[in-house]
């Protein structure tokens, strides 16, 4: 088992390896839909407890990821994990293991703060999806709409 720091300074032990090889894989071979479902399974399994997981995806379809505690992720502690990042962000994924999709206040700041460089934010929740596609609409103005999805339930397919 490997020990990795999150973004508070705090050890913890990662139980899956290759999560990010895992991610990666499922980016390039998958749905859409399937990679947000590894996403979400490594944010709850990949550790020693839920984590929020963070993935970003830039213009050149080179996905950037990282791990940090139960209630924030940050690339703080993981610099060097964005070095060659392009804008703009196509997304900027990231999980909620402890509840509902939902855009918190410090993901509301990111993604004002980050509004012209990034197209579209998710959030993964439990058994929810919640987006906002940022832009700019035919007359040059901003563009946010915001979906929040709930996941069917296998036995409604």
């Amino acid at each position: 088992m490997d020990y990795l720091i999150d973004a508070r300074g705090e050890s913890f032990e990662e139980k899956i390896p290759d999560w990010k090889e895992q991610i990666s894989a499922s980016y390039w071979n998958d749905h859409v839909l399937h990679f947000y479902d590894v996403i979400w399974n490594m944010s709850l399994n990949a550790f020693d407890i839920p984590r929020e997981v963070q993935v970003v995806i830039d213009s050149d379809n080179k996905l950037f990821i990282s791990v940090g505690n139960g209630g924030l992720v940050t690339f703080g502690g993981q610099d060097e994990q964005t070095i060659g990042m392009k804008f703009p962000v196509k997304e900027w994924i990231h999980t909620h293991p402890f509840g509902a999709a939902y855009f918190s206040g410090t993901d509301m700041n990111t993604i004002f703060m980050y509004q012209r460089h990034m197209l579209k934010a998710t959030v993964l929740g439990d058994n929810q999806r919640a987006v906002y596609y940022l832009g700019f609409d035919y007359e040059g103005h901003n563009r946010i709409e915001r979906i929040t999805v709930e996941k069917q339930h296998e036995e409604e397919l």
